[in-house]
């Protein structure tokens, strides 16, 4: 029998974690965090302890407690206490070091896998960032421009806690030598060989097996690239299929056809016995279209004699490409944030066709920060090696050393391209009409370098805040803005879509497919589906960590 038991995404939007068991399989769809049950207990200033993160997101009711899916360093801290043990502390004290539940290492010894897998559907932060607790040895099945995500945000991100993502080094007993202060005492360390998760890779419209399900990938449109849904068959021969999120105005498609239209030939009459579906924007009755984002932003930009600052995710290649557009229109060039340029460059190495090189393309520069001394120092990249080039691999310090003083241009070139070849803020700030800036408020330090003249402007071609922070942050960003007087004192323009679909096409879709039963996540109004479509579908709305027999 096929049970389902939503683990997160229960009327809220985000943090799936769906667990699918039928006849002895289990696998997830996805593992992601969920931002508005964190931002319950914690804060940019407040944040799980680094060598107590996994115990405390489980005290806290933040992770599943499922045993068996999570890595023993970070549920036995290390295994620590057989060292600390004999330290004068109490027994008692041993709950300081161990959580209540089974690691993937405890748990398979007695019983086998208690996961077969996960099914990963793009790499937004609410769908993937949990997987950096999950044993790396559990398969995670993605596309190919979603390992590109996971990559890219692994290698440029701040590190810490969540970062083992593609790479999981393991937690270990370091003691001190005789040499150190504290001679015999212990601390943490990671141990970086043989690290590596177990990511599978996934082609477009793919049928593979887990266990005892057989999966079909289906290419959806969504704002960032390789999105996938997953039509599932189940070992007792039930049918689900799961959208992930998905939108349909979006530009992606599959050789001459959009993949919104190879999605409803693909879904309409599929007749799935159950449909998991998203519901971000069920009661929005608006319909969306990249092409008058585009428009919108061209127009302003055409009208601006300053600068033109427009926000937009790094992670959203499709609306890179619109901001691409705009400047290629108005004949400006856009400089970009070495993010988007370090996604594309891991993109381009897998389809060159598909991503062509940035610097192909005369309307793209990157922009080159002021870090560490201010002064474009070499040295100041040492440490975000992504600011200065899109290899972050620099070799050894000898090598980078040698080329250096030697002059090598090809080596160093390939590694400091953006140091060579980006654009600074005196470039900016000498010619401003010339340029597009990528920025938003986390960047906005960086006007005090470039000084944008009257008649500068600034777009926010990205979400809306959804939390209680980005609503404060975005009163910062108002701030930011009087003070430079950009949009003369108009506040904030916006031009965006969304990455999800509207109520009337989510029920059209759903319509077209007619499940037997429908199952909404991702979504805070639940009722609407049940308010729209009982009268010919069974509506489930689930409810969290409870099993559905379906």
């Amino acid at each position: 029998m096929l049970t389902i038991t939503c683990f997160g995404a229960v009327n809220e939007i985000g943090g799936n974690k769906i667990l699918l068991e039928d006849s002895g399989s289990a696998m997830m769809l996805d593992f992601g965090k969920s931002f508005s049950a964190e931002s319950s207990f914690f804060d940019e200033f407040l944040q799980p302890r680094t060598n107590s993160c996994l115990r405390d997101l489980l005290r806290l009711g933040l992770l599943p407690p499922i045993p068996g899916i999570y890595r023993h360093d970070l549920i036995r801290h290390a295994d620590v206490w057989s060292t600390v043990s004999v330290r004068g502390l109490p027994a008692s004290a041993r709950r300081l070091f161990d959580a209540d539940i089974a690691s993937y290492d405890e748990y398979n010894h007695d019983n086998g896998p208690r996961l077969h897998g996960i099914l990963l559907s793009h790499g937004h932060t609410d769908h993937c960032q949990h997987l950096s607790y999950i044993d790396r040895r559990i398969p995670v099945y993605c596309s190919a421009p979603t390992h590109a995500i996971l990559r890219a945000a692994e290698d440029i991100g701040k590190g810490g806690f969540e970062a083992d993502i593609c790479q999981c080094p393991t937690r270990g007993i370091k003691q001190c030598g005789n040499t150190s202060t504290f001679p015999g005492e212990i601390g943490i360390e990671k141990d970086s060989e043989d690290c590596a998760r177990d990511i599978r890779v996934v082609s477009e419209s793919a049928v593979f097996q887990v266990a005892g399900f057989e999966i079909e990938a289906i290419p959806v449109d969504h704002s960032v690239p390789g999105a996938l849904a997953y039509f599932i068959k189940t070992p007792s021969g039930k049918t689900v299929f799961y959208t992930g999120d998905i939108r349909f105005h979006g530009r992606f498609s599959i050789g001459p056809q959009s993949l919104t239209e190879a999605l409803r030939v693909r879904t309409r009459g599929l007749r799935p016995d159950i449909l998991i579906t998203e519901g971000t924007r069920i009661t929005s009755t608006k319909g969306d279209n990249e092409g008058d984002v585009e428009r919108g932003i061209a127009e302003v930009v055409a009208g601006c004699t300053g600068l033109s600052i427009v926000d937009f995710g790094w992670k959203d290649t499709t609306r890179f490409q619109t901001i691409l557009n705009v400047a290629k229109a108005t004949g400006r060039i856009i400089a970009v944030s070495p993010k988007v340029a370090y996604l594309w460059s891991i993109l381009h190495s897998m389809e060159p066709d598909a991503w062509p090189e940035l610097s192909q393309s005369e309307n793209v520069q990157v922009y080159l920060k002021r870090t560490q001394s201010l002064t474009y120092s070499l040295a100041d990249y040492s440490n975000s090696k992504h600011l200065a080039g899109t290899c972050v691999d620099w070799g050894s310090t000898k090598e980078m050393r040698e080329a250096f003083l030697s002059g090598d241009a090809d080596y160093l070139g390939d590694r400091l391209c953006h140091y060579y070849g980006g654009v600074r803020a005196y470039d900016l700030a000498a010619n401003p009409s010339k340029y597009i800036l990528h920025a938003g408020y986390f960047d906005m330090n960086e006007l005090l370098d470039v000084e944008p003249p009257a008649g500068s402007v600034f777009v926010r071609a990205a979400t809306e805040p959804f939390s209680d922070e980005m609503v404060l942050d975005e009163k910062k960003l108002d701030h930011w803005l009087d003070f430079f007087n950009i949009n003369d004192g108009a506040g904030i323009l916006r031009e965006h879509v969304s990455g999800h679909a509207s109520g009337p096409d989510l029920l059209q879709f759903i319509t077209d497919m007619q499940p037997g039963a429908v199952v909404p996540v991702h979504t805070q109004q639940p009722e609407v589906f049940e308010r729209e479509l009982s009268d010919r579908y069974e509506v489930v709305i689930p409810v969290l960590q409870t099993a559905l027999s379906l």
